[in-house]
């Protein structure tokens, strides 16, 4: 991070930015977004003044991941609005795609699941343009994931099969952890709890493995919840602990949605069903 911001003061604005693309997923996974956030903002400055639009669209994107990590929406959908632009200029199906499924991800997490699916066509779109295959099986797991916020479990169930296909030709383990997460909440949905509880716990292991933190935690709520529903109620109360612990560390304010649950079961109970913070990005 700090060769980041000496490169830029250096004039060395390639470098700048090119070592502020190459941070972005760690930062993200490890939750260091206002670190992400101060990189970028950086890194814009950098591109800006080399007149770079491949670093500027990136930049914007990346910005736009911090801001949405941050709670800051219309800050976001500003930048990766800007990213969109910028990369169809440049003829950028890479950068379409992965812009169309950060908007996906945060239009479903705002409840405006068809918006969210209209994006997540497009990212599919784009990914295929660029024969981009892990890129296709987190769209198809996107789009598997909202056909279940939309009631239809069984079209869902094909994507995210068919997205775990291509996760694992790929050897993208942390899209296979996204995936298994989405199966398991389709089969929690569905009421087959035994296949629900398996599914998350391949999830689980993978989130941990690839340090993805957040997503680690939003998966031990929904795990807590199958074994809240199935009585096994010692069994929830540990997965709670164990999710608000990795929101501790991460240093997730209080008003973060999945700290806002984490509290509410462990401070009242059982609450409503499966609920879940949003789609996670990768």
């Amino acid at each position: 991070v700090a060769a980041v911001a000496q490169a830029c003061a250096d004039g060395f604005d390639s470098h700048s930015w090119q070592l502020a693309a190459a941070l972005t997923t760690f930062l993200d996974r490890h939750g260091y977004w206002r670190a992400l956030a101060a990189l970028q903002t950086t890194a814009l400055e950098a591109a800006r003044r080399q007149g770079d639009r491949a670093g500027q669209a990136g930049a914007h994107r990346g910005l736009g991941l911090a801001q949405d990590r941050l709670q800051r929406g219309g800050d976001a959908r500003g930048h990766y609005l800007l990213a969109l632009e910028l990369f169809a200029a440049l003829g950028s199906d890479a950068g379409q795609a992965r812009t169309h499924q950060h908007l996906a991800r945060m239009s479903a997490a705002r409840g405006r699941h068809q918006q969210a699916l209209d994006h997540a066509g497009h990212s599919l779109k784009h990914y295929r343009a660029a024969a981009d295959r892990a890129g296709q099986s987190a769209a198809l797991n996107h789009i598997g994931w909202l056909r279940a916020q939309l009631g239809d479990h069984h079209q869902a169930l094909a994507h995210c099969r068919q997205a775990l296909d291509l996760a694992r030709e790929t050897g993208d383990l942390n899209g296979q952890a996204h995936t298994w997460d989405s199966l398991g909440y389709i089969h929690h949905r569905l009421g087959r709890h035994p296949q629900a509880v398996d599914c998350y716990r391949q999830a689980l292991d993978l989130f941990h493995r690839t340090g993805d933190r957040q997503s680690e935690a939003a998966g031990l709520l929904c795990l807590a919840e199958i074994h809240r529903v199935t009585a096994r109620p010692d069994a929830a109360h540990t997965a709670w602990i164990r999710a608000l612990t990795i929101t501790d560390e991460l240093g997730l304010p209080d008003a973060d949605p999945l700290r806002v649950e984490l509290l509410s079961r462990l401070g009242h109970g059982a609450g409503s069903g499966p609920r879940r913070p949003g789609v996670r990005s990768r």
